[in-house]
């Protein structure tokens, strides 16, 4: 039974971030992609209290380098990313838009490439071509219903860029720091970014958003903080530590579109297209073929 407990585990994470597209979906429509973003993270941040003290004690000791490192990663993971996938979110079919973001692994071996001279294998390039022919798929059909599901595929484009820089900046700061010191000061980091972006652009409305949210838009917003931005985390963290790296990719990410289209029919009652389906399944192939390569 033990055996099988990081399996199950990773298998969780994977659902509950394949729901997150589905529960930021229909969640948008009270809150705002900056509203979502500012009080997810805000939230995530003081969940993450406990181990905030302890976690910039060790922070402080980096080096100018590495609070570049820390800062850009907070700018990724909590601001770039969020705003874009969640603004992504407001027009495209949930599904197509995380496909797009799994999409991520190729643009991490890209930056890991030209940021750190991290070698790429000629089978991992051909996985990147055919993932990005996945992509291509998935956008042909978003361009067919107009400009602003093509906007909206050039958001789910720039969040998914975010998202691999952040995994290819992480890795680095986790040879630094512990696993929930960058979660949490990234969080924290964030969340202060965002409230900047709020006080700058003056969306005022954000700060008292939550006193408009119904029953059903508080689960959502506390779904994401929860279980989307803290128990998944440690949750992987967990599977991550007992499993050869590639298992965990595999079992988080893979699954992860096969358990939104379920939500997606059942909460949204949005079934998946075919193309979805086939732009889906050669992103994963690229991906598959990727890891298959990776040195």
């Amino acid at each position: 039974m033990k055996r099988l407990a990081p399996y199950a585990v990773l298998l969780l994470v994977s659902a509950v971030w394949g729901a997150h597209a589905v529960v930021g979906a229909s969640v948008i429509a009270a809150l705002s992609p900056l509203a979502l973003a500012t009080w997810r993270f805000t939230l995530t941040a003081v969940l993450y209290a406990p181990v905030l003290i302890p976690a910039l004690r060790r922070v402080r000791a980096l080096s100018r380098g590495d609070w570049g490192l820390l800062l850009a990663a907070s700018l990724c993971s909590a601001v770039l990313y969020p705003l874009f996938y969640y603004q992504s979110l407001a027009t495209l079919p949930p599904v197509e838009s995380l496909l797009i973001i799994n999409a991520a692994p190729v643009l991490t071996a890209l930056f890991g490439y030209f940021l750190y001279r991290e070698t790429l294998a000629r089978g991992q390039v051909v996985g990147l071509a055919v993932a990005l022919m996945g992509v291509v798929i998935i956008s042909s059909q978003a361009v067919a219903r107009g400009h602003q599901s093509t906007a909206a595929i050039g958001e789910a484009a720039i969040g998914t860029a975010a998202f691999a820089l952040y995994t290819v900046l992480s890795r680095r700061l986790f040879r630094r720091l512990p696993l929930f010191d960058v979660l949490a000061v990234t969080s924290l980091l964030g969340a202060v970014m965002l409230w900047v972006v709020l006080v700058v652009t003056r969306a005022f409305p954000v700060a008292t958003a939550l006193a408009s949210l119904n029953a059903q838009e508080w689960f959502a917003l506390l779904f994401i903080v929860i279980f989307v931005s803290t128990i998944a985390y440690i949750l992987y963290g967990y599977g991550l530590a007992r499993l050869p790296a590639g298992v965990s990719a595999a079992l988080t990410f893979y699954p992860q579109a096969v358990f939104a289209a379920l939500l997606q029919w059942v909460w949204l009652g949005r079934a998946v297209t075919l193309i979805t389906v086939a732009g889906g399944a050669v992103i994963l192939t690229g991906s598959v073929v990727m890891q298959r390569f990776a040195r």
